[in-house]
C-alpha cells in the first residue's frame, strides 16, 4: 500500500501541478513565496510519513475505595496498610507509523498491570496503583522522551476532585507536592495539537495566498476561526459524531484545493470570497481537532471549561504561525529580485504544499476505501 500511494502520489503532483504552471500569468509579492517555499519545501522532504496527526498519550488516574481495589487484584501480592490509598491507572498510547511507542507507567507506588487492550489505534493498558507509606506524588512516563508527543495526566479523587496535568517529552515526570504554577493542561494540548498538526498549518498557510492586506488577513482567519471552534464544540459535547478518517481525508482535499486556486489566475471563487471558503473548511477542520480531543476526552466536572482552553489554545498556536510568518517576510528583503523570479517563487511552495497534501489525500483515501474491498 506504502508502494501504491507513494507512484500515485507522484504521478497525482506532477499532473497537479504542471497545468497550472503552463498558465501561470500573476505577479504577486514573493516575500510570501520564499518563506512558504521554505516551508513547503521542508515538509516534502521530513513529513511524508507522519501524514496523520500526532496525537498526546492520555493517563487518567482514578482513587479508589478498598472494596473496589480488592475487585480489580489478580494476587494478592501486594501488601496494604490501613492508610493504603488506591489508583486505577489507565495508561493509553496512540499508534504513530504503525507502531505502539512503549510507553510506561512509574510511580512512587506499588502497580500492578490488570489489563491490556486495544481500541481503534491506541493501546490502553489498565494498573492498579497501591500507596502504602506515602501518598501519590511522583508519576513519570518512560519512553516519552524518545518521542514527540505529551501526555494528558487526569487526576479524580474519591471526594469528585479532579485536576489536569501535562508531562512533556522534555519533562517526562510530574511532582504532585510541588506548589509550582503551571499553564492549564489542555491550554497547552490544545496549542501543540494545532502546532504539531501539520495538515492544518498547511491550510493556514494557503489561506495566506489568497488575500495580502491585514484586514483581509484578519477577516479570512476570524471565518476559519469560528467556523472549527463550532464544529469542535458540537462533536467535543457529543452532538455530532463524525468518523475520523473521511474527516481525515477531506482536510487533505482542502489544502490540495487551495493549493490549485493558489496556482491558477482565474477568478475562482476562493480568491472572490476568501471568508467563505476559509468558513466552509473550518468546520472540516474543526471535526479533526475534534477526533484529537475525543482520544483523550474531557474531565466530567469542567468539561466545558477544558473545551473553551483547548479551543483558546488552537487560537494561540495559530496566531502564532500567522503572525511569525508575517514578520520574517516583512523582515526578507527581496523587492530587488526580478518579476519573473518573484512569480516562480511565489509557485514552488504551493507546489510542494500541494504534493504533500496529495500524498496525504491519497493515502487517507486509500485506507478508507481497501478494507472494504479486500
Amino acid at each position: 500500500m506504502l508502494l501504491i500511494t507513494h507512484l500515485t502520489a507522484f504521478f497525482s503532483a506532477r499532473s497537479f501541478v504542471c497545468a497550472p504552471l503552463a498558465r501561470y500569468r500573476t505577479r504577486p509579492a514573493a516575500r510570501t513565496a520564499v518563506l512558504l517555499c521554505l516551508l513547503g519545501l521542508g515538509l516534502v522532504i521530513g513529513l511524508p510519513a507522519h501524514a496523520h496527526e500526532i496525537r498526546p498519550a492520555y493517563l487518567k488516574l482514578t482513587q479508589l475505595s478498598a472494596d473496589d481495589a480488592a475487585s480489580m487484584r489478580a494476587d494478592e501480592e501486594l501488601t496494604d496498610s490501613n492508610n493504603s490509598v488506591f489508583f486505577e491507572a489507565s495508561l493509553r498510547q496512540p499508534q504513530i507509523d504503525g507502531r505502539f511507542l512503549g510507553l510506561d507507567l512509574a510511580t512512587n507506588c506499588a502497580a500492578q498491570l490488570t489489563s491490556a487492550s486495544l481500541s481503534g489505534e491506541a493501546l490502553i493498558e489498565v494498573s492498579l496503583l497501591t500507596c502504602n507509606d506515602e501518598p501519590l506524588k511522583k508519576i513519570e512516563i518512560l519512553g516519552l522522551d524518545r518521542t514527540m508527543i505529551d501526555a494528558l495526566v487526569s487526576i479524580t479523587r474519591l471526594d469528585g476532585s479532579e485536576s489536569n496535568h501535562l508531562i512533556t517529552a522534555q519533562e517526562t515526570s510530574l511532582d504532585l507536592s510541588s506548589d509550582s504554577a503551571a499553564l492549564p493542561a489542555y491550554l497547552l494540548v490544545g496549542f501543540e495539537h494545532l502546532v504539531l498538526g501539520y495538515d492544518h498549518i498547511l491550510f493556514v498557510l494557503m489561506l495566506l495566498y489568497l488575500v495580502s492586506k491585514p484586514r483581509q488577513i484578519l477577516w479570512v482567519v476570524s471565518s476559519f476561526t469560528l467556523a472549527h471552534s463550532l464544529t469542535l464544540a458540537l462533536s467535543a459535547l457529543d452532538v455530532m459524531i463524525v468518523a475520523q478518517r473521511p474527516i481525515e481525508a477531506a482536510i487533505a482535499a482542502s489544502i490540495v484545493l487551495l493549493a490549485y486556486e493558489t496556482l491558477t489566475d482565474r477568478q475562482s471563487l476562493s480568491h472572490r470570497f476568501p471568508a467563505l471558503v476559509a468558513f466552509s473548511f473550518g468546520l472540516i477542520h474543526g471535526l479533526g481537532f475534534a477526533g484529537a480531543l475525543s482520544e483523550i476526552g474531557l474531565p466530567e466536572g469542567s468539561r466545558l471549561g477544558a473545551l473553551l482552553l483547548f479551543n483558546i489554545g488552537i487560537e494561540i498556536g495559530q496566531i502564532a504561525i500567522v503572525v511569525g510568518v508575517l514578520i520574517a517576510l516583512r523582515a526578507l528583503p527581496l523587492r530587488r529580485l526580478p518579476l519573473p523570479t518573484q512569480t516562480w517563487l511565489r509557485s514552488l511552495p504551493a507546489v510542494a504544499i500541494g504534493g504533500v497534501a496529495s500524498y496525504w489525500f491519497i493515502e487517507r483515501a486509500l485506507s478508507i476505501v481497501l478494507p472494504l474491498i479486500s
